[in-house]
């Protein structure tokens, strides 16, 4: 859901002034993964006629395997290539970008020294999820950190 309000916003900010479409990619493992996969999409897009492609890889903050490989080299070249695509580039991540930093520095802070101690997102499970570490995990959050959706209205830490 995050995901799908952060393209909504972005593409309010730029007036909506491109056409576009929020995709997924990676499914790993049996289980039914998000839809429409990128490779569909790309497929489609070129089908009717949109030969000319931008990436932008929005959930991720920095460039890595799964940008580097699968958008450059499976999709953009591989994959356009097998569907008469003429250009599919990838937009770059945030990575080290001083702003990007700036801004992660803020919201630790503010989380540091702010009054609640995990976010009420942190401690949900996804939808379907069966990994029993990430259960785990949760439950030792929820045991170990005290008040950690600050239910109580205390101050966790104050700035120096």
């Amino acid at each position: 859901m995050e995901v799908g309000v952060t393209v909504e916003l972005v593409m309010q900010e730029l007036h909506f002034s491109n056409p576009y479409r929020l995709v997924w990619q990676s499914k790993v493992g049996p289980a039914a993964w998000l839809s429409p996969s990128t490779d569909e999409a790309i497929t489609g897009l070129v089908k009717r006629g949109h030969r000319n492609i931008l990436l932008v890889p929005i959930a991720f903050t920095s460039d890595h395997i799964e940008t580097l490989h699968e958008l450059d080299i499976e999709y953009a070249h591989d994959l356009a290539k097998k569907v008469g695509a003429e250009k599919i580039v990838r937009s770059g991540a945030p990575n080290d970008h001083p702003m990007f930093i700036d801004t992660l520095v803020d919201i630790v802070k503010n989380h540091l020294y702010g009054k609640v101690h995990l976010s009420p997102q942190f401690l949900m499970r996804c939808p379907l999820c069966v990994n029993s570490t990430c259960g785990l995990a949760k439950s030792w959050f929820l045991r170990h950190v005290p008040d950690p959706l600050n239910q109580h209205g205390v101050q966790n830490r104050k700035e120096k």
